[in-house]
């Protein structure tokens, strides 16, 4: 009689192609914690395109518990008993429990006195995470640049065909369109170049200091997917540098599964 694979004690509910979904996919590649990824999705499915079949799952009671309101990512761990939705918040959670290098460099047992430092690090670190979801009132609010690339550039039918979209209940006919395009590139070359700007001025590989940690990854994703999206601008849609620096270093480590996002 064959026997069943033991279950794994993580269970990851999202879309590999979400990018919230991708920096929790990172942050787990990062700890080396064995994980289940269970494909949940009220809009898309495998294709990644509107219109489709979505994954669904989202009445699976195991989700509903870790997500209240239906969002992905949410993350189940058998061992602790945690149940978390958000994914800045699952994050430093897999961070603390499972790598905590990832918060900041260690400090040394003999040397208590140096735990200030620790926890200024870890803050440090932090700090950018909480810039990812405050610049997100640029990214993905007025205007949303980003959601208007990856809609337009990528999840439109091929061909431009218009689509009737419906999600949380509401339906509306989406359809390619040139200058959303163009004034959203624009956006989002402006953003990067911003924080080019600043890894240049620090001179260091990473946000926060010489080590990947909890602040490269958001912001990593980011620029990650902005890399991809450039590739399919229309020519003198994005007068404007090559991606930035953040995505060169952080997003090389990131899953194969963020990989096809774009």
């Amino acid at each position: 009689m064959q026997q069943l694979a033991p279950a794994r004690r993580l269970v990851l509910y999202g879309r590999s192609s979400s990018l919230n979904t991708q920096r929790v996919l990172w942050c787990l590649h990062e700890t080396g914690v064995p994980f289940d990824l269970r494909l949940t999705s009220a809009t898309l499915g495998e294709s990644g395109r509107l219109g489709g079949t979505a994954f669904g799952g989202t009445e699976d009671p195991g989700f509903v518990r870790c997500s209240p309101f239906g969002q992905i990512p949410a993350l189940s761990d058998s061992a602790t008993g945690a149940q978390l939705w958000e994914s800045a918040s699952i994050i430093r959670y897999l961070a603390a429990v499972y790598k905590p290098s990832l918060l900041g460099p260690a400090v040394p047992a003999y040397r208590p006195q140096e735990a200030g430092y620790r926890l200024a690090q870890a803050a440090r670190a932090s700090a950018w995470m909480d810039y990812h979801l405050a610049a997100g009132a640029n990214i993905y609010g007025h205007d949303d640049f980003m959601g208007n690339l990856m809609t337009h550039l990528v999840r439109m039918p091929a061909g431009g065909a218009p689509v009737t979209v419906a999600a949380h209940g509401a339906q509306r006919q989406m359809q390619f369109c040139d200058e959303t395009v163009a004034r959203a590139a624009e956006a989002a070359a402006a953003q990067f170049g911003r924080l080019d700007a600043h890894l240049r001025s620090a001179g260091t590989p990473y946000l926060a200091g010489d080590e990947l940690t909890v602040a490269d990854i958001p912001l990593g994703v980011e620029a990650f997917r902005w890399s991809l999206l450039r590739r399919r601008l229309p020519a003198g849609a994005a007068e404007a540098p090559a991606a930035p620096a953040a995505a060169a270093a952080p997003a090389a480590a990131a899953p194969a599964a963020a990989a096809p996002a774009a």
